[in-house]
C-alpha cells in the first residue's frame, strides 16, 4: 500500500489503542468527518477494524488490524529515513532537497511530535530553523514562567 501522510498519522493514534472516530479526529487536529474518512478508508484496505467497545455505554472505536501494525512498521521507517535524509541534507547546506524530501510530511509531523512518535532532535535536524524558533518561544515561556513563579508550567 501507497503510503500517504493522513493514513499513517491515523495509525500511529490508533497504536495507542481503540478510538472513536471524534478521538482521533481531536488527536490529530482535524474535523470529525475528515477523520472518518480516513478510517473508512483505512478500513476498506483492511488496516483497521470497528469494535464495540462498553458495557453500559457502547460506542464504537477502530483498532488496528495485523495488517495495520505491518503498515505502521513500513510506514515509520519510512518516516524515519525521509528526517535522517532531510537532516543529512540540511547539514550539507541543500536546504531546498531538504525541503523537498519532508514537504509530503509536514501536515502531520505537528501530530507526530504531540504522540511523542519523533524523537525531537531529528525533527529539530530535518526541519531546521523552523525547530528553532519553537525552541525560543519554548525558551521565552520558561523565563516568564520563572518570573511568574510558575516553574511546572510553560506558556506558549
Amino acid at each position: 500500500m501507497e503510503f500517504r501522510a493522513e493514513y499513517y498519522a491515523v495509525l500511529e493514534a490508533l497504536s495507542r489503542g481503540g478510538k472513536t472516530a471524534e478521538e482521533v479526529a481531536e488527536v490529530l487536529g482535524v474535523a470529525p468527518h475528515d477523520a472518518e474518512a480516513i478510517l473508512g478508508a483505512l478500513l476498506a484496505r483492511g488496516l483497521v477494524e470497528r469494535r464495540e467497545k462498553g458495557l453500559v455505554f457502547k460506542k464504537e472505536v477502530y483498532v488496528l488490524t495485523e495488517r495495520g501494525w505491518e503498515a505502521l512498521a513500513r510506514w515509520r521507517a519510512e518516516v524515519r529515513d525521509k528526517l535522517e535524509r532531510a537532516a543529512e541534507l540540511r547539514r550539507e547546506g541543500r536546504r531546498e532537497e531538504a525541503d523537498a524530501v519532508i514537504a509530503p510530511l509536514e501536515p502531520i509531523l505537528p501530530a507526530l511530535l504531540a504522540l511523542g512518535v519523533l524523537d525531537l532532535a531529528l525533527y529539530s535536524a530535518a526541519l531546521g530553523a523552523a525547530v528553532a524558533v519553537l525552541a525560543e518561544t519554548a525558551d521565552q515561556g520558561e523565563e516568564h514562567a520563572d518570573e511568574d513563579g510558575d516553574a511546572g508550567e510553560v506558556e506558549f
